[in-house]
């Protein structure tokens, strides 16, 4: 660090250098070009990037000199923040976007596994080189002498962690928008579940679902919510493979009908299952989630059995508080199948099926009432390896965890599970309704950027919807199978199916009514719930897409090079959000 002479003779400039060249690394060095051309700009970033380098600022100002009095700490302090800029470089350059709370629990469920999956994903030198050049700028500050009273260091670090837990606590933004090491500090501080936000729980503002008379003939439904599942992997929508054969087999004898243009309410679990069970579409960064009735809460008013069975983890994030209530009357989640399940992966589908799905069906029918059942899947969740049993695997060998083979093999797992559901249901209830259909889909083996979901293209946020039902209700249903429909649709559907009317605005069309094919759907993961990205694509129904960013009031067009202002949107288009904006229906 011989070359470092100019901190004895001139310590502010170099401090500020030292700044000026975190900041450059941050920009240059841990973000990709493309991503500044599409993001590097707005008052969302310019307020949160602000402060951010204040905070880091006033951090190093209180470090100045510590080299020479505490080598030890100083050392300790150069390794976080290098390992914080690795980090994030590291992961950016996978999934383009920093490091979020669900990465974190997701490494400390399991090392190994987020360890494997970035050796075979990630890129190494860039971010060594990164990390390198933190720790030399780091270094070159903490050898400054500190001229200054000792207040004034103890006031730069009093500052610096005051707005470091300032913007932790996601004021007005999001770690995208900050620099690497505070963005990162942030997400670990909100990963120790530290709220702030309102109704993170409460369901105490939801309208009460009058009772209803439901009709006499009202059937058995049941919805299977897959995960991670795009239509490009199923047989039954014309892959080659044959990952979906008893999904095909009953297409063909007239017992299930699959859509073809379905668009899932979200890219990302912990946004598009909740907004699935509440029948809605769209942004919602207000929370209006929290006052919206549940299906189970409609289910219960027509007299329903009702119950919610999963194979993953449903209280991450206390998502079992928005529908685990009175109105539920059977409840089991991963953890009540395996001691191992976590959020990566959950309880073995089958062993759900047996030990959960099975026993309620069972006792289903000792009830006068008919069942509605939610049952959640593990489904297709990366690494798609540690979700079918070895003996179970169809397409070999699985050279990777994360591989084409490994993945089709929970597609066909998944249709065995199918298979067993619709097997098992048609033999107590033949009129029993059953949707089928994926939280969202999943880009697999693209060669994009966008691993596995999350992004707003294409393989992500089109899903399969298969409908079993009696053959004269199919019918019914046949000619919408290739009109534009989304998630919210099967919560009206069901509605009708049930007979129940909604109190409380819904966003979705019954599938049982002709769907016009200029419909517009809205995709995005803007939402209060775990994710909050100020990000939406508006689906045309010739397919078009434009992607909008309500920070930078930006829209991105069909060509995907061509931005205009989100105020020069036609109304239509806005009508879909701006009273969303304020928390209005």
């Amino acid at each position: 660090m011989h070359a470092f002479s100019l901190p004895q003779r001139r310590p502010v400039l170099t401090f500020f250098i030292a700044l000026l060249g975190l900041a450059v690394l941050d920009i240059w060095g841990v973000r990709d070009q493309a991503w500044l051309l599409e993001n590097l700009h707005g008052l969302r970033f310019q307020v949160n990037f602000a402060i951010s380098l204040l905070a880091m600022a006033g951090l190093l100002w209180g470090c100045r000199g510590m080299a020479m009095r505490q080598r030890r700490v100083a050392w300790l302090w150069i390794a976080l923040v290098a390992f914080a800029y690795f980090a994030q470089a590291a992961y950016f350059g996978v999934y383009r976007k920093y490091i979020t709370v669900f990465d974190v629990r997701f490494f400390l469920q399991d090392p190994w596994m987020s360890l494997t999956l970035f050796a075979e994903n990630g890129e190494t030198l860039r971010p060594l080189i990164v990390a390198a050049l933190s720790a030399v700028l780091l270094r070159a500050v903490m050898q400054t002498p500190a001229p200054d009273p000792r207040w004034g260091s103890w006031l730069g670090v009093a500052l610096g962690t005051v707005l470091l837990v300032f913007i932790s606590l996601n004021w007005y933004g999001a770690p995208a928008f900050q620099t690497a090491p505070i963005a990162y500090t942030g997400t670990l501080i909100r990963a120790t579940d530290i709220r702030t936000g309102k109704n993170t729980t409460s369901t105490a503002q939801r309208p009460v679902v009058p009772p209803t008379t439901r009709p006499a003939d009202a059937p058995d439904v049941v919805w299977v919510i897959g995960e991670s599942l795009t239509t490009q992997h199923m047989q039954v929508y014309g892959y080659a493979r044959a990952t979906t054969p008893h999904m095909q087999a009953l297409q063909k004898a007239n017992q299930a009908l699959a859509f073809q243009d379905v668009l899932a309410t979200s890219p990302r679990t912990m946004s598009s299952v909740p907004y699935i069970l509440s029948g809605l579409q769209g942004i919602d960064p207000t929370g209006m989630i929290y006052s919206t009735p549940s299906i189970f809460n409609y289910a219960k008013s027509a007299g329903y059995y009702t119950g919610l069975i999963t194979a993953q983890d449903f209280q991450w994030r206390n998502v079992d508080k928005l529908f685990v209530d009175k109105d539920m009357d059977h409840y089991q989640q991963g953890t009540d199948f395996s001691s191992k399940v976590n959020v990566s992966v959950g309880a073995d589908d089958h062993v759900m099926f047996e030990r959960g799905v099975k026993p309620f069906l069972d006792k289903a029918t000792q009830k006068p009432n008919p069942l509605f059942l939610v049952i959640q899947m593990s489904g297709s969740h990366t690494p798609y390896a540690a979700q079918v049993p070895q003996d179970m695997k169809q397409f070999l060998p699985e050279d990777s965890p994360i591989g084409v083979n490994a993945y089709d093999n929970t597609v066909w797992y998944t249709d065995q599970f199918i298979h067993r559901l619709v097997n098992e249901v048609r033999a107590q209830r033949p009129k029993a309704w059953i949707f089928f259909t994926s939280d969202h889909g999943q880009d697999i083996g693209s060669g994009t950027r966008n691993k596995f979901h999350g992004s707003l293209t294409p393989d992500v946020i089109h899903v399969p919807l298969l409908v079993f039902a009696p053959a004269d209700q199919l019918n019914k249903l046949r000619p919408n199978v290739a009109a534009p429909t989304a998630h919210a649709d099967m919560f009206a559907t069901t509605l009708e199916v049930m007979g129940v009317k909604p109190v409380a605005p819904i966003d979705g069309l019954s599938l049982l009514h002709p769907i016009s094919k200029s419909r517009l759907r809205v995709s995005t993961s803007y939402v209060k719930t775990l994710h909050n990205d100020p990000v939406a694509a508006v689906i045309f129904g010739d397919g078009r897409r434009y992607q909008i960013q309500f920070d930078q009031g930006s829209v991105l067009l069909q060509d995907e090079t061509t931005t205009i202002p989100y105020q020069e949107l036609p109304a239509e288009i806005r009508a879909l959000f701006d009273k969303r904006l304020l928390g209005q229906r």
